[in-house]
């Protein structure tokens, strides 16, 4: 028996659109930031979803440390972390993050003044 034609038709349109329900149900609720680097590549960080830690690292021999920064959507800071030595080992902190929608970004800053070298503000959810 033929298949009727407004059937032929409507079947691609049917099949993306279960395709994509399924990936966006298939999507997780949180996820790791990835990791990120400042402008100069002096440090690097990024948030780990899995045990909740945010990670700092000061990779350059510069005379700054590493300063990696959770930030709310409107910009404000939640919480920085801070890596002060080139070394191969980094420094982190657990933070309490409530769920939804945040901000990294990894800077270089000295002692006593402003974060510098910023990366763009990197949007992930807890």
């Amino acid at each position: 028996m033929p298949v009727p034609h407004f059937i032929k038709r409507s079947l691609p349109v049917a099949l993306g659109s279960a395709l994509a329900v399924a990936a966006i149900s298939a999507t997780p609720a949180s996820a790791s930031s990835g990791w990120w680097y400042s402008s100069g590549n002096g440090a690097s960080g990024y948030y780990n979803h899995v045990n909740g830690r945010v990670t700092a690292c000061d990779i350059k021999t510069d005379g700054y440390k590493a300063a990696v920064q959770i930030l709310r959507m409107d910009g404000s800071v939640i919480t920085t972390v801070t890596d002060s030595y080139n070394n191969g080992s980094c420094s982190w902190r657990t933070p309490t993050l409530f769920e939804g929608r945040h901000k990294i970004r990894v800077c270089i800053q000295k002692s006593g003044t402003r974060p510098v070298n910023c990366s763009p503000a990197h949007e992930f959810s807890v």
